[in-house]
């Protein structure tokens, strides 16, 4: 049965991954799953205070007790102590809002709020880190992507990374032939679908779609009708789910040439849905030819080798 919900420590996890750089995110992490006195003092150290009429000596005492509800009696953090002794999901999303810049924040609290289903697969260790791997690899090429066809786009996840990331980019549409996806990935990137359209989710076969200038239209509510037809030429098509797209030769025959491509797959044949594996890097390599390759590799994990190739066909 699919995941519809993550657990607070998998959101605290997750997030440390996405920015390991972030000493407060990791200090959260460790306060809530490890009670890591240190880290809970670093925290409060910077965002709680001394309840007045505290003498200090009592803190230091109660600390070498370790005992975390007197702790919170002494220091005022609500959040922080809503987290750690509570599993409050409404202070997470307010302290994460605090520590750190992310649409991903947003739409996290939006599906709890709302009691959305979705698959928690979008943010396990193995997306997250496949689609860290591309977005500092396209960052240490310096590429300008321009328009972006996102192929079996899935939830957008990646968008959100690419657009957060400071790349170049003019903007994205994700495809994904399930219906289902389209209100996910809008949440995820409603800060960019709002600016002009710079993102967009289309409920779309990519076996169908036309690289030389696709056409689309939206529903309006406000006119009750569909929009006229807008028409979007990629500079950029990016699939990181070959391993699941049937056909696949007759899908990346219909790509013209010349067009920038940041392809991934996989080696996990155990899955059913996993039609279109490659026993390894080099038999993606020749799946996949290009005129031009500016990067191929692969990165180790749990249950599978992830292979990425990034040219020009």
């Amino acid at each position: 049965m699919m995941a519809t919900h993550l657990e607070l420590y998998q959101i605290l996890d997750r997030f440390e991954l996405l920015y390991p750089d972030n000493k407060n995110l990791a200090d959260l992490r460790r306060a809530y799953i490890d009670k890591d006195l240190s880290s809970i003092f670093r925290l409060l150290e910077q965002y709680g205070r001394v309840k007045p009429d505290v003498d200090v000596s009592l803190i230091r005492s109660v600390t070498m007790e370790q005992n975390l509800y007197d702790i919170f009696r002494l220091v005022e953090y609500d959040d922080l102590r809503k987290i750690i002794l509570e599993d409050n999901y409404w202070s997470l999303w307010k302290t994460l809002e605090q520590f750190q810049e992310t649409e991903f924040v947003a739409a996290f609290k939006s599906f709890y709020a709302n009691e959305t289903n979705f698959d928690v697969d979008c943010f396990s260790r193995g997306q997250l880190e496949s689609k860290k791997w591309l977005v500092e690899r396209v960052k240490l090429l310096d590429i300008d992507l321009g328009t972006v066809f996102l192929c079996a786009g899935w939830y957008g996840t990646l968008a959100t990374m690419l657009f957060e990331s400071g790349i170049s980019i003019d903007k994205i549409r994700s495809f994904d032939i399930d219906e289902s996806c389209a209100k996910i990935a809008e949440t995820f990137n409603k800060l960019w679908m709002m600016h002009d359209w710079k993102f967009k989710s289309i409920t779309h076969d990519i076996h169908d779609i036309d690289f030389n200038g696709h056409s689309w239209q939206m529903w309006s509510k406000t006119n009750n009708r569909f929009s006229h037809p807008i028409i979007d030429v990629p500079d950029t098509i990016i699939n990181t789910s070959c391993e699941h797209i049937t056909n696949f030769d007759e899908w990346y025959a219909k790509i013209p040439s010349g067009k920038l491509l940041i392809l991934q797959s996989n080696d996990y044949m155990e899955v059913k849905e996993h039609t279109n594996c490659s026993i390894d890097a080099d038999a993606f390599r020749k799946q996949t030819p290009m005129t031009n390759e500016l990067f191929h590799g692969q990165i180790l994990l749990p249950k599978y080798r992830r292979f990425m190739r990034i040219g020009y066909k």
